[in-house]
């Protein structure tokens, strides 16, 4: 498992394999970045541009790897479609330089954000993260409406007819959650 406390510096360490590019770290472990009180997660989920780059973190940095052994922690190297967040979450998005690698940007999406990509789950962890990220970024009801409406899941991006239903689900979960806030 990997502790709130661990994912800067495991983002760091992989900074330094990629070099140059971008890497976008998302799921849970980019609320450690965000939120004061972030859950601890299973791995560090993110993607690299360009994507060669990905797989050396994914064979140095990976499940099993030596740095798996050593640290505890690891990396899953996904793709960008992975994360179906709502159109424009890279506006909202918080960058990360760091001073030794100037070619290279970090992007965190923002909590809203993670927090739809992970609607059509919908398990016992994402409500909790639903609730501590509405702990320390409110949203408002028709402002969660607007960010569903801006998803892939909305604007034909999945099409799959069970993952629209697990979302849907999802999303009237969170949707009676933030009402019941809002209250």
């Amino acid at each position: 498992m990997v502790d709130p406390g661990q994912v800067e510096p495991i983002l760091t360490d992989a900074a330094r394999l990629v070099r140059e590019g971008e890497i976008v770290v998302f799921g849970s472990a980019a609320l450690a970045l965000w939120l004061r009180r972030a859950p601890v997660t299973r791995d560090v989920d993110l993607w690299c541009t360009p994507r060669e780059r990905g797989d050396i973190l994914a064979a140095l940095m990976g499940e099993q790897s030596w740095y798996h052994r050593r640290h505890g922690a690891y990396v899953e190297v996904w793709a960008p479609e992975t994360f179906a967040a709502p159109g424009g979450w890279q506006e909202r998005a918080r960058i990360v330089s760091h001073q030794d690698l100037p070619k290279l940007r970090l992007v965190v999406p923002h909590p809203h954000d993670i927090l739809v990509s992970k609607l059509e789950r919908w398990d016992p962890k994402d409500r909790e993260h639903l609730e501590r990220i509405l702990d320390e970024y409110p949203l408002a009801p028709a402002s969660f409406d607007a960010l569903v409406d801006a998803s892939p899941y909305r604007r034909g991006g999945i099409a799959a007819a069970d993952r629209l239903r697990r979302f849907e689900h999802g999303v009237a979960g969170a949707r009676s959650i933030i009402a019941a806030r809002a209250t």
